[in-house]
């Protein structure tokens, strides 16, 4: 960096041949700072020299004139700032008063461009910045996913891009490095997951800087491209579910799960609540109240606020539910939710609880292998084997309707409709036949 100084010291400006290093360094110090010039034998483009102070110290300078009045610059102290160097950076301000430029003007101008893009780098935000501002744009709209999302970020990117990066600074390379890593150690699947979580927080970021809504924020990412565009999801990871359980498989669960076990009521009554209200999401009922339940209109609420779709949905509860569910509320009355967490009562269960229970059961009773979401598969294709319609079977299981008619028009909840279909499938699952029940022996009880 350059300093302009104001002469205040006396000079001579007596023609000399250009000075040498050993010239400089032989100048003896006065009572008071002079300076020592260059004859470089032209005019109108400054001149370099050399200032010596009194306590022997000496500082090379540029000399221009400015106004009619001398101006310096201050380019280094001798001799750790070289003659050479110093003659080079006199030549480049002789050129610039041979383009018309004054050199202290110029180099304030790049200082405050220096500024500028310090305060513009230190403003643009970091990949901690962008998944935590893009999961909680999530949580914002109501996505119940953002944490595990946020934390699937960290876990995986984290390793081999710190915190502090630049999003803007973020390469295609740095992405294939992540998800190449997740797919050596054969979490292929799990990588197509976090690609597309890393694609969606990226396209959030393209779009936060033009957002109004984000007008007033400090951070700015900056983003010009999205760095997951260019990597391919790993197509041969992803498998349709096939699995769902035969009638057989589900009756002996249903039956299983009536019995004491050391699964625990909380977990049993989840299970049994998933069938009798045809396959609803485990979460969905998990983190529902117990005001969510019309017992006289003998119907359970999912709010908009747990819904996946955003939507409320209105379930028809049959016997076998309501019997359910008022066994539960003998056990877990003093709690807000319907299947509190184990010691947190102001908690719903977590899924890990349910998934843990299913792991164990079918490893018990040497079932083919299943998971906690193949009980919507199941019954769904069960219910089509019933003769139940699809589109009823979609509005039981709240999915997301994308015609315009039920996106935009169609409020009618098929109340009727829905209890009518959940009370055909309740007398086929209470159908228990005593050749198709196997006992289990889970190895101890409540």
């Amino acid at each position: 960096m350059y300093t302009a100084i104001v002469n205040k010291c006396t000079y001579r400006d007596v023609p000399t041949m250009p000075l040498t290093h050993n010239e400089i360094a032989a100048l003896p110090a006065k009572k008071t700072p002079y300076y020592q010039f260059d004859d470089t034998r032209t005019r109108g483009a400054g001149r370099l020299g050399v200032q010596v102070f009194p306590s022997g110290n000496k500082m090379l300078v540029f000399r221009y004139k400015r106004e009619g009045r001398w101006a310096f610059i201050r380019l280094g102290s001798f001799p750790t700032l070289k003659l050479v160097d110093a003659r080079d950076k006199s030549r480049a301000f002789g050129q610039m008063i041979r383009d018309g430029l004054d050199p202290k003007f110029e180099l304030e101008r790049q200082e405050r461009e220096r500024e500028q893009a310090q305060r513009e780098h230190e403003q643009q935000g970091t990949i901690l910045q962008l998944f935590r501002s893009y999961t909680e744009q999530m949580r914002k709209n109501g996505k119940r996913t953002y944490k595990a999302v946020l934390i699937s970020l960290e876990k995986e990117a984290y390793p081999y891009l710190k915190p502090t990066t630049k999003a803007k600074d973020v390469s295609p390379q740095d992405i294939k490095l992540i998800l190449a890593n997740m797919i050596r150690r054969g979490a292929d699947t799990q990588s197509n997951r976090v690609r597309s979580y890393l694609m969606a927080a990226f396209n959030y970021g393209l779009q936060h800087d033009n957002d109004p809504a984000n007008f007033i924020d400090d951070a700015q990412f900056g983003l010009t491209m999205n760095p997951v565009a260019a990597i391919p999801r790993q197509r041969n990871a992803e498998r349709v579910g096939e699995r769902f359980l035969s009638w057989n498989e589900t009756r002996q669960l249903l039956d299983d799960m009536e019995q004491p076990t050391n699964l625990g009521l909380t977990l049993r009554s989840l299970i049994r609540l998933c069938f009798f209200t045809g396959g609803q999401r485990p979460y969905e009922l998990a983190a529902s109240h117990w005001d969510s339940i019309d017992w006289q209109a003998k119907t359970l609420t999912i709010t908009a606020d747990i819904s996946k779709n955003n939507r409320p949905h209105l379930i028809p509860l049959t016997s076998s539910a309501l019997r359910v569910l008022r066994a539960q509320q003998e056990a877990t009355a003093d709690s807000l939710f319907i299947f509190p967490h184990a010691t947190k009562l102001d908690e719903h269960m977590p899924m890990a609880s349910l998934s843990q229970a299913i792991d164990r059961y079918r490893k018990r009773c040497k079932m083919a292998h299943f998971i906690p979401r193949d009980f919507r598969r199941t019954c769904k294709t069960l219910m089509g084997e019933l003769g139940i319609a699809k589109d009823l079977r979609d509005r039981l299981q709240n999915h997301a309707l994308r015609d315009v008619s039920s996106r935009h028009y169609d409020r009618y909840e098929y109340l009727p409709e829905k209890r009518g279909a959940l009370e055909l499938w309740e007398r086929h699952l209470l159908q228990m036949e005593a050749d198709t029940v196997v006992t289990v022996d889970f190895g101890g009880h409540e």
